[in-house]
């Protein structure tokens, strides 16, 4: 059988993942750490896997953690991200010679990705640590990043879902 979106999708039993794609969370620690100067105990670390398809896109979003990407199958992914001090960068993660196999998001950067050629699918794995919690996600409202980054109007209208 081909190695499709809808096989990665059927065999990892991934599910849609609110930021877009597709997702299945495969680790979380059973060892805690708390963050320097803070008191919530949090699990040292969590993975899932990520599948983008087509056009579809992760929006822009942040995370009080560091992330990890490492990519595994499929088509060449994009990785928009802005700095604190409005510094866009892409990374392609990819096994290809202009690629990457991995990527580190550092805590509170905001990021998208998307497959650079809109066509076939990305298969990867996100690592978070400390562990990915929903009270530590932000989804970008474009408003907001649009009145802070407004050099960056172009990408922000395209990959920003609300």
């Amino acid at each position: 059988m081909p190695q499709t979106a809808q096989y990665w999708i059927d065999h990892l039993s991934l599910l849609p993942h609110p930021e877009g794609g597709y997702y299945k969370e495969i680790f979380r620690s059973d060892n805690e750490v708390t963050r320097a100067g803070a008191t919530v105990v949090k699990q040292a670390c969590t993975s899932i896997y990520y599948l983008l398809e087509g056009q579809d896109f992760s929006g822009f979003h942040r995370l009080a953690s560091d992330e990890l990407w490492y990519f595994h199958k499929g088509a060449p992914l994009h990785i928009h991200v802005i700095d604190h001090e409005g510094v866009h960068t892409t990374i392609e993660l990819s096994d290809s010679s202009t690629g990457s196999l991995q990527a580190v998001i550092p805590p509170h950067t905001w990021f998208a990705a998307q497959i650079s050629s809109a066509t076939g699918f990305a298969l990867v794995s996100c690592a978070v640590a400390p562990g990915f919690d929903f009270a530590e996600f932000e989804m970008a409202k474009k408003d907001d990043l649009l009145e802070q980054y407004p050099q960056h109007r172009e990408l922000l209208n395209r990959l920003c879902r609300e």
